[in-house]
C-alpha cells in the first residue's frame, strides 16, 4: 500500500521520492551534522514550488511528521526526522538579484555559499 502511495506521489512530481529501498537513500538522508542519524520513511526531493505543495498535502493526508530541509546545514538536524517525511528543498537554488534596489530573492535550498557566488559576480 505505502509503495503504491509513493509511486502515485512520484508521478505528480518534477522531483523525486526517495525511500529506504532506493539506492540513494543513505546519502539523501544525511545532513551536515554527521552526529545526526535519523531515518525518515521517505524523502521528497522537490524541484519547484508545485512539488512542495504536493509534498505538504501528501504528508498532511497521511498525518505524519514532517521535516523540511533547506540547504541541510542545521546543526541540530531539524532537516531530517525518524519515521516521517523529509521535504527536501536542497535542489531549489534559484537566485534573482536586483542590483538597482539591492535585493536578492533566493529559493529555499540556497546556502550562504550559493548567495556569495552570485553576489560576488555582480560587483
Amino acid at each position: 500500500m505505502r509503495e503504491e502511495a509513493y509511486r502515485n506521489l512520484s508521478a505528480k512530481l518534477r522531483g523525486s521520492v526517495i525511500t529506504p529501498d532506493s539506492d540513494e537513500y543513505e546519502v539523501a538522508r544525511r545532513v551536515y551534522n554527521a552526529m545526526i542519524d535519523r531515518r525518515p520513511d521517505a524523502i521528497v526531493r522537490c524541484a519547484d514550488v508545485a512539488d512542495v505543495m504536493t509534498a505538504v498535502n501528501f504528508a498532511r493526508n497521511e498525518d505524519v511528521a514532517v521535516a523540511v530541509r533547506g540547504g541541510g546545514h542545521n546543526g541540530a538536524g531539524l532537516g531530517v526526522c525518524d519515521r516521517g517525511r523529509v521535504i527536501d528543498l536542497s535542489s531549489m537554488k534559484g537566485v534573482l538579484v536586483n542590483p538597482a534596489v539591492n535585493t536578492i530573492r533566493a529559493e529555499a535550498g540556497c546556502t550562504q555559499a550559493d548567495l556569495n557566488t552570485i553576489t560576488h559576480s555582480i560587483h
